[in-house]
């Protein structure tokens, strides 16, 4: 008898040491899958793509990518997903890269968002060095947001958009080759991952009026 509770003892022991150990790895598989949302790690790209010639060549003509813009509340950027389509000349990593500044500088196709890129803005060039990727804008970028009240909006929709790719980590930006001098103080010479002035698509969705103007168009039966 004392050999069967022994045995029983020994089994109940096994099994809950079973269950911890499942509970645990579970814990673990829910912390990873929250990597690069706001609030966890601000500077962890969501992207596993890695803006390289390698990886460019090896894409079909189009790709998915996230693009940030400001909301039409004012107050945070959030991104939008589009779909980017190439031709077998622009699987080149610069000019992958310039065709999705291309996107910020065009503006979202969601009303809940709004451009950040000031009006006249031209590319003048891309380069990729190691994790840090070079943009040069015309003269009239720098002279639009010299006095302007959204420059870090403009900056960090640049800047979060862009790493989104694994390998790229900061950006920097020139107007005309020259480095832009703002009243905010906004190093655009040197940018990185900016997750504090970001929030999800439906919190950008402006608020439905229910003022009493809105309810004295409602006919009554």
């Amino acid at each position: 008898m004392k050999k069967i509770f022994k045995e029983v003892a020994i089994i109940c022991v096994l099994l809950i040491m079973a269950i911890f150990a499942t509970v645990g790895c579970a814990k673990k598989k829910d912390n990873d899958t929250n990597v690069g949302e706001p609030g966890n790690d601000e500077y962890s790209p969501v992207s596993s793509m890695t803006l390289s010639d390698t990886e460019a060549a090896a894409l079909n003509n189009s790709v998915k990518v996230k693009v940030y813009y400001k909301t039409v509340k004012g107050d945070k950027i959030s991104c939008e997903t589009k779909l980017l389509q190439f031709t077998d000349k622009d699987r080149k990593a610069d000019v992958l890269a310039a065709k999705i500044i291309e996107l910020l500088i065009a503006g979202p196709s969601n009303s809940s968002l709004v451009k950040t890129i000031p009006e006249g803005t031209k590319l003048n060039s891309v380069k990729i060095k190691g994790n840090v990727i070079y943009i040069d804008f015309n003269e009239a970028f720098a002279s639009a947001i010299a006095n302007g009240e959204d420059v870090n909006f403009i900056a960090y929709s640049i800047a979060n958009t862009l790493t989104e790719f694994k390998n790229i980590s900061e950006v920097a930006i020139t107007s005309g080759g020259s480095k832009i001098e703002t009243q905010s103080g906004c190093n655009f010479s040197k940018l990185n991952r900016n997750m504090e002035i970001v929030t999800d698509i439906e919190s950008a969705m402006p608020e439905t009026d229910y003022s009493e103007n809105v309810f004295l168009e409602i006919e009554l039966e």
